[in-house]
């Protein structure tokens, strides 16, 4: 999965650092292309399962295959993968399963208002190994406020990874958060061997329970700049 940040370079505009005029312009224009895919698919309240760096649909188009009651959307940032999805889909004619090419952030942020998460699944997302980028990778407290935003009670979140650091990490991030907490005891609904996991010698998985304490609220604003994401195959 690849889950870091394309953006432009912020400027400098009378002693203040800030994103050019034209790149907040560009995010908005994106945003509103974006709203307009979603409404497509996307009933305006909905309870969906989301797949966060979903690759060639490998592991969402079998989900939707033996949930037909589940909404499923698939989001990743390379398009080649997202026609390779499509293409899956439309060939098991999966009406219930849907691709589509964003950064998982601004995709969430663009969901209609009554849209909420069941699941969601993050499947070997890039481990930025790095620690001068630690702070790029996907799974931090503040992504797990976000989506804690549009998650009920008991909703769960399946994180799935082939480096133990970030495996690690994340196991004692979790329990300093107020809106999730770690289940052992949980099971995964399916087990498919995706071509990712199929290559990896070993992994870690756990399962995130969203808790009934409030998330959070927190203003929408323009995405921050950030490195190029490095390059990693996906689940």
């Amino acid at each position: 999965m690849c889950s870091g940040l394309r953006h432009a370079a912020p400027s400098t505009l009378k002693g203040r650092v800030g994103p050019k005029p034209e790149f907040l312009e560009h995010v908005a224009h994106r945003r509103a292309a974006l709203r307009a895919q979603l409404a497509a698919f996307v009933p305006r309240t909905a309870a969906i399962t989301l797949e966060i760096g979903s690759g060639h649909g490998h592991f969402l188009a079998h989900y939707a295959a033996e949930f037909p009651q589940s909404l499923c959307v698939g989001v990743d940032m390379i398009s080649d993968r997202i026609r390779r999805s499509k293409r899956k889909a439309e060939r098991a004619k999966l009406a219930n399963c849907h691709f589509i090419q964003a950064e998982a952030r601004e995709l969430i942020d663009s969901l209609p208002a009554g849209v909420t998460f069941n699941e969601l699944w993050v499947l070997f997302p890039d481990p930025w190994p790095k620690k001068r980028h630690h702070k790029n990778r996907l799974l931090q407290s503040s992504f797990f406020e976000l989506i804690a935003r549009r998650a009920g009670e008991g909703a769960r979140l399946y994180f799935r990874t082939d480096h133990d650091e970030y495996f690690r990490a994340v196991a004692a991030l979790i329990p300093g958060l107020q809106t999730w907490r770690i289940d052992p005891a949980a099971q995964w609904p399916l087990e498919p061997v995706t071509v990712f996991q199929a290559r990896a010698p070993s992994h870690h998985s756990l399962v995130a329970i969203r808790t009934s304490h409030p998330a959070r609220p927190a203003k929408t604003t323009a995405p921050v700049p950030s490195p190029p994401a490095a390059p990693k195959s996906s689940a």
